[in-house]
């Protein structure tokens, strides 16, 4: 008997592609496990639910749609273009999940499952209610109103964790906590929340997280790249990469080569034509890389012109100094 693994995202009517991409990619590493994937959502249209529904099946998997009513949000959370309210979906899961469910492992739309994901989901969580990494782009102080919310949790050394990734306990966590928390929560903090729902998961639950290795299990691609990571070893080495910030699939951005591994599962859904001519097309109309070339550029031209004040400076300096010995 194949071992159940519970999986939930949350997604709106847009993300239909990119979550198809992500969920691409989590079947074809996962093929001695039975899937369950829960889907939470407002918009996805009929078409939109056989879309996900056909993947999930043809790979002998299960989906179930949990669609979310939005007026159960307050209208003062924070939404923002990268933040928007379906982020907030998540915080619902332990009202809505059935009863069967006693773990479940929520992913964002905007990651890569490369490897089999067994070990980090059968992971033991002794005496916590969550298992998740350690965000690798955050570190205290934030200069924003992050300090201020979580002094007192900095004071005790607590480490900040991403939200993208987290292995619920939900056998733990049902009964004790609600959606009704969160929302107490968001409003206790008047709202200031900079990362919204991972803000409240990370102020309510702090010492009741397990932390797992972030190299591993949410590797963040644009920052693995900065320190040197490239497509190779993150293909042979990580188990989920998470492309937070900027999208492979978005061209009006600088890129590198760490996207290929999006690439290399999107070229297996039936989207890959559609998602290339989208990239190639946004990356020909913006202007970003010329602009960024210009103005890099003129800088250079006038530190060059700097650099040669400065040594016309010197040359006379040195000049006064050998008439004067």
């Amino acid at each position: 008997m194949r071992p159940r693994i519970n999986v939930a995202t949350a997604l709106n009517s847009h993300y239909v592609r990119y979550t198809y991409v992500m969920l691409t990619s989590l079947f074809v590493n996962q093929t001695e496990a039975d899937i369950h994937v829960y889907l939470l959502h407002s918009d996805l249209s009929e078409s939109d639910q056989e879309c996900l529904q056909s993947l999930v099946r043809s790979y002998g998997n299960n989906v179930h749609f949990l669609p979310i009513g939005r007026e159960s949000f307050p209208a003062e959370l924070p939404t923002t273009q990268q933040w928007s309210l379906e982020t907030y979906y998540r915080l619902l899961l332990l009202d809505i999940l059935p009863d069967e469910v006693d773990r479940l492992l929520y992913l964002d739309v905007d990651m890569i499952i490369n490897k089999p994901i067994v070990e980090l989901y059968q992971t033991d969580f002794e005496d916590a209610y969550f298992c998740a990494c350690r965000d690798m782009t955050v570190n205290f102080p934030m200069s924003d109103a992050r300090d201020e919310i979580f002094k007192d949790h900095i004071a005790a050394g607590f480490t900040y964790v991403n939200a993208g990734l987290m292995l619920w306990n939900v056998a733990a966590l049902r009964g004790k906590y609600s959606f009704k928390d969160y929302m107490d929560l968001a409003g206790k903090l008047e709202y200031k929340m900079r990362a919204p729902d991972q803000d409240l998961l990370n102020y309510l639950h702090w010492n009741q997280i397990k932390l797992v290795d972030e190299y591993r299990y949410d590797l963040f691609s644009k920052k693995a790249y900065n320190d040197g990571f490239r497509y190779e070893q993150v293909k042979n080495e990580t188990t989920i990469i998470h492309y937070a910030g900027m999208k492979p699939w978005e061209g009006q951005y600088v890129h590198y080569d760490i996207e290929k591994l999006w690439w290399d599962y999107a070229k297996q859904t039936p989207f890959y034509t559609e998602l290339m001519e989208e990239f190639v097309r946004d990356c020909v109309g913006d202007p970003l890389v010329y602009n960024t070339m210009t103005s890099l550029s003129e800088e250079k031209q006038k530190l060059v012109a700097e650099l040669q004040k400065s040594t016309e400076l010197c040359k006379h300096l040195l000049q006064i100094l050998e008439k004067n010995t």
